[in-house]
């Protein structure tokens, strides 16, 4: 029987959809995001991989993703990456890994999803070094009223059609909980998406 996090379906719309973004622009945001990368990196829920061909090759990334399907996909990404991509099984709330182990880690596109995202950043925050920033781009909640009362008038529909993705998540506040302090944040899409820097307090 499928686990709860196997979503065979949105794996497939998933990777038509980020196929379609990335011809977009959204490849320039990969690389902004993880291309100056080095050392030993954490990727929480790295969906299907499309992120490993942008890291360089004096990162080593070590990428936890909950969802077989989904990491089935990434295997050839990983493999053909420039940089040592390791890929683990597991639940990002729950990370397998002693404290003080990464120099920089790495949300994208994950903490709409992932069920308790504020467990999943105390965990990030417990596996980086004292010196280790997170570097994320996220779909979060919108600064405007009118745009973010319809983010929550279609969240309940919205997470069931797209794997749990929770479109107005105050991710700001998550970060700030786990002991994050955001250096740096580009919002677009008049602040559904933003991209940014953080470190620990």
């Amino acid at each position: 029987m499928p686990s709860a996090h196997e979503h065979p379906v949105f794996a497939w719309v998933y990777e038509a959809l980020t196929a379609r973004s990335d011809s977009r622009g959204a490849d320039k945001m990969r690389s902004r995001l993880v291309g100056s990368l080095s050392g030993r990196v954490l990727e929480i829920g790295f969906g299907n991989g499309l992120n490993f061909r942008y890291y360089p090759p004096e990162a080593h990334v070590i990428g936890i993703e909950p969802d077989w399907e989904m990491l089935r996909r990434s295997i050839p990404r990983a493999h053909a990456a420039r940089a040592k991509i390791d890929l683990i099984s597991g639940d990002g709330q729950a990370l397998p890994f002693r404290d003080a182990t990464f120099d920089a880690a790495v949300a994208c596109l994950v903490l709409c999803t992932i069920p308790d995202a504020a467990a999943a950043m105390a965990e990030v925050a417990r596996v980086l070094k004292p010196e280790g920033k997170l570097y994320f781009v996220e779909h979060v909640r919108a600064p405007g009223r009118v745009l973010a009362t319809f983010q929550d008038l279609v969240d309940p529909l919205w997470s069931r059609t797209f794997a749990g993705c929770h479109p107005n998540r105050e991710t700001a506040a998550v970060l700030a909980r786990a002991g994050f302090r955001v250096e740096d944040v580009r919002p677009s899409m008049r602040g559904i998406f933003v991209g940014g820097r953080a470190v620990l307090e």
